[in-house]
């Protein structure tokens, strides 16, 4: 469950940007922007990093074929074409002129070692290399075979010439452009990376061949990138530095902001929206691509009546999203979630929530046939059963924490909140050690499978916390349909199976990200996967 970090974009956590501007009276021009990040930096592996903070650095040092752009549409970057052949089994794309920070041209053997690399890594290491070994010809089989990259020739990822390399896939993949959007796609350096090592991406003489690279790594205060001259498009790169700031107090950010000392900030805490509300410089965004639920260990040894699916679909029926949003008071920034995937994911026409919710496809409150499934499990007032609920202690989700108390009282559970630090959290979380968590998902691709319900496929999990042979056969003949409308109703099927009739999953709200940004910060953008391109900010 480690790659859940990755995902996991700045869920009721918190991102700042600073600039360098003057602190009261008028403010200065700058060529220097100070980005405040609400965690440390675990790698600045493409392939392998795993947490928000590390993301939004690696964003600005990298570039690979695709990315998106703040509408979420696939532009190219890297890649100067591509074509897919008559089958649509084999890619072929010929990529820009462009040099790593060092000089040295950005080849196709970089894109090839890159990828291969990626492919090589499992579910404890790097979240989406899952979803190219599915598809692409071999991958798999090296996986199993712990092949070193240089053995990989019989998969389907190979050099044509210098600006050509072509991939070849088992199947037709209709969106398999928009998973080349991640990290395991990301060209390499073969003299520079470590197959099974991350250690050298936080040296600052690594090579990149993004729009900055590193002055200096530290990875539990601060990083600072300075422009890359080399990048293809320097020309077009208007900053020429970016400080990242680990600073986890959220508190400090509001009061930097209010002093003038900060000009961008991004938060989702519910007391900055009430706090901001109505102001100028309120900045919103939208779509709502960012989830939060209750992670069940289904598998819990610890607690084995959570291997009981009529507790877990009393939780379920018992959780009042309203009620939490009511409470939040947030306005329309929170609103009820009811699956895994939320609003602003493609579906078979227009959006993947909208489309199953229409079904009947949803969680829906129902406290008396709650009250009716705890009793079938042979719960009551007078035998209540306790359950661990591990959150970390930012304010919003030790609200929701409480609210989830009080709402589980009534369906006879004790739900007891283990408050921990944040990395910690993470650590235990990722290994298993938990009954039930907070967890918050955000979309890396738009699409359903490769963004949310793919993730959970037993091989997909580090730590095991549900095995259902019915959502693996769903989603395996979901990867493997062509046709759009029959994989979105296997998708929806998949989804229904896990929420709905099996509850592995809670699924809580949904938020709206919002931002705190002065007059004086232009250019900046946003995907709706949450990312952050700096590259064309000024500051005035």
């Amino acid at each position: 469950m480690k790659k859940l970090k990755k995902l996991m974009l700045s869920l009721f956590m918190g991102i700042s940007v600073l600039s360098l501007s003057a602190c009261g009276g008028g403010e200065e021009s700058s060529s220097e922007l100070k980005v405040a990040l609400g965690g440390q930096i675990t790698s600045l592996d493409p392939a392998l990093a795993d947490d928000t903070y590390s993301m939004i650095v690696i964003q600005n040092m990298y570039r690979t074929l695709f990315k998106l752009d703040e509408e979420g549409k696939l532009v190219k970057d890297l890649c100067e074409d591509y074509k897919v052949s008559e089958d649509g089994k084999t890619y072929t794309f010929t990529i820009k002129d462009a040099k790593w920070s060092d000089g040295e041209a950005v080849k196709a053997d970089d894109f090839v070692y890159g990828i291969k690399r990626g492919l090589s890594y499992g579910p404890e290491n790097s979240y989406n290399a899952q979803d190219g070994r599915k598809y692409i010809v071999g991958a798999q089989k090296a996986y199993e075979k712990n092949m070193k990259i240089k053995d990989m020739k019989d998969v389907g990822v190979k050099k044509v010439d210098d600006k050509t390399f072509t991939i070849d896939l088992i199947q037709p993949v209709q969106y398999f452009d928009k998973l080349m959007t991640q990290g395991i796609y990301t060209p390499l350096r073969s003299d520079i990376a470590k197959e099974k090592n991350s250690e050298w991406s936080l040296s600052a003489d690594v090579p990149v061949n993004g729009p900055f690279k590193a002055e200096s790594v530290n990875p539990a205060d601060a990083v600072d990138l300075v422009k890359n001259t080399e990048y293809y498009e320097a020309d077009k790169t208007t900053l020429e530095k970016l400080h990242f700031k680990i600073m986890e107090d959220s508190v400090s950010q509001y009061q930097g902001y209010d002093a003038g000392e900060i000009d961008f900030a991004t938060y989702v805490a519910n007391e900055g929206y009430t706090n901001y509300k109505g102001k100028d410089d309120l900045y919103r965004v939208d779509p709502y691509v960012s989830n939060y639920f209750i992670d069940i260990n289904s598998l819990s040894t610890e607690n084995k009546a959570l291997q009981d699916v009529n507790v877990r679909k009393a939780m379920a029926m018992a959780v009042d999203r309203d009620g939490i949003v009511k409470v939040l008071d947030t306005g329309d920034y929170v609103t009820p979630l009811f699956g895994l995937v939320p609003h602003g994911i493609q579906g078979e026409k227009e959006d993947f929530r909208k489309e199953a919710d229409d079904a009947g496809n949803l969680i829906k409150y129902d406290l008396k046939g709650a009250q009716a499934l705890m009793k079938k499990a042979g719960y009551s007032d007078s035998k209540k059963l306790t359950i661990k609920y591990k959150t970390t202690g930012q304010q919003v989700n030790m609200d929701i924490a409480q609210i989830l108390q009080e709402q589980f009282k009534k369906i006879y559970i004790d739900l007891k909140i283990e408050q921990v630090e944040q990395g910690v959290f993470y650590q235990q979380v990722d290994g298993g050690q938990f009954e039930t968590s907070r967890y918050g998902l955000s979309a890396t691709t738009l699409d359903p499978a490769a963004a949310y319900l793919g993730m959970w496929q037993k091989e997909s999990q580090a730590v095991l916390i549900f095995d259902d042979a019915e959502y693996e056969d769903l989603m395996a003949k979901a990867a493997l349909e062509t046709d759009a409308v029959k994989r979105m109703q296997l998708l929806h099927d998949a989804e229904n199976r896990m929420i709905v009739e099996q509850a592995y999953f809670i699924p809580l709200v949904t938020n709206t990200q919002v931002m705190l940004k002065k007059p004086s910060v232009k250019g900046l953008e946003r995907t709706p996967a949450a990312m952050f391109y700096f590259e064309h900010v000024t500051i005035e």
